[in-house]
């Protein structure tokens, strides 16, 4: 048998034991070490702040409003109201409002507007519900503020709208101011002047309304709804006019010590 030297034996250990140990690409290789993250950089920009109704434009690189307003060395206090709030992005404005109590926010009716529109097939000074409308709803937040010459007055610090309000529409009738004839030649304000002193919302507490000192059943025997005193000066003459003819000229019924004043 053929002995191997010692000396070659030693270099073919050597090299497997190289190889082995990931000498060639199928062995393992230790990972590298992950690179350090770069902080990303955030350029300044400019923003509108309002605090306490003044405005101003700053340039900041905060990314929230929390960070705009720290670097604005603005100070919140105990109370206060923040758009967009604390720690919400901030955008192009941010808006403060320094409190000097806490914020009671409560639920608002809005009353419907009423829209008239004109209708000729009416009866004159008629009125005529179309749609009834509905009221809206807002939120309203109230507290106490610095006013302007340093004291504390209460305010609306933010309101919105949670339901629009639905107008009310009605249709009115003609509105003629005479009916015409005789009775639109007679000296109607001498008569007002001596039944109410030409008031058209006076009252005389034994039942008797407006310019002309209507009761209410002589009122609606002429078509009129509600209390004369509510009726514009032009209705309650029209209806005067009316009551003029129904009774055939005989005033001394119906203004026995002011209706002479009508052929003044």
């Amino acid at each position: 048998m053929r002995r191997i030297p010692a000396v070659v034996l030693a270099v073919a250990l050597l090299a497997a034991s190289a190889t082995a140990c990931g000498g060639d690409e199928g062995g393992t290789r230790p990972a590298a070490a992950d690179a350090p993250k770069a902080t990303p950089t955030v350029t300044p920009r400019q923003i509108v702040l309002t605090v306490d109704g003044k405005r101003t434009t700053v340039t900041t690189t905060g990314r929230t409003v929390r960070e705009v307003l720290a670097q604005a060395n603005v100070r919140l206090g105990r109370y206060y109201l923040v758009r967009p709030d604390l720690d919400e992005p901030a955008v192009d404005a941010v808006r403060v409002r320094r409190l000097l109590s806490k914020p009671v926010t409560r639920t608002i009716k809005i009353d419907p507007p009423v829209r008239k529109r004109k209708n000729s097939k009416l009866a004159a000074w008629s009125e005529k519900v179309v749609r009834n409308g509905r009221a809206g709803e807002k939120l309203v937040t109230v507290a106490y503020v610095r006013g302007k010459n340093g004291g504390r007055v209460k305010a609306v610090i933010e309101q919105k709208i949670l339901r629009k309000p639905v107008a009310r529409i009605v249709e009115i009738g003609p509105q003629p101011t005479s009916v015409g004839g005789e009775a639109a030649r007679l000296n109607w304000a001498a008569l007002a002047k001596c039944e109410s002193g030409g008031r058209p919302n006076a009252v005389n507490p034994a039942g008797y309304y407006g310019l002309y000192q209507f009761s209410r059943q002589t009122w609606a025997s002429v078509g009129g709804t509600g209390l004369p005193s509510e009726a514009s000066a032009a209705e309650q003459t029209y209806r005067a006019q009316l009551l003029y003819n129904k009774v055939n000229g005989r005033w001394q019924g119906q203004w026995p010590h002011c209706g002479k004043y009508l052929f003044s």
